[in-house]
């Protein structure tokens, strides 16, 4: 009977171990399409509703990983809703396209059309 109040305990330490672990957000891939010439923005093949299927919506940062470097774009509706210089995700004709605000994003990541780059939300 000593044992009863006990046991009671690791069990619920046990189990509030378990609850309070947090799953990591999955990275799930986006294939560039196209880089624009002037700005070197990265256009994907990602629809709006795959985006909001991940909890990436209008205002939200989120990640976006290219070989060794990972950067954090902010989901908003024009280029001049983050500082110059910082990075942005915008819908273009209905697919995320990946920017510096006057900036070349496709240039810094160095990458290509063809390329594979992976999108993670910050939940």
């Amino acid at each position: 009977m000593k044992r009863l109040p006990l046991i009671l305990a690791l069990i619920l330490l046990i189990g509030g171990c378990s609850i309070a672990r947090k799953e990591e957000p999955v990275w799930f891939p986006a294939k560039v399409t196209r880089i624009s010439k002037e700005y070197a923005n990265i256009n994907t093949n990602i629809a709006e509703p795959q985006l909001s299927e991940h909890g990436i919506l209008q205002g939200v940062l989120f990640n976006v990983r290219f070989k060794d470097r990972i950067v954090a774009p902010r989901m908003a509706k024009t280029y001049t809703d983050v500082d110059r210089g910082r990075w942005v995700a915008l819908i273009d004709d209905g697919k995320l396209q990946i920017a510096i605000s006057f900036g070349h994003a496709a240039t810094d990541i160095s990458c290509k059309e063809g390329d594979v780059v992976y999108i993670q939300s910050q939940k």
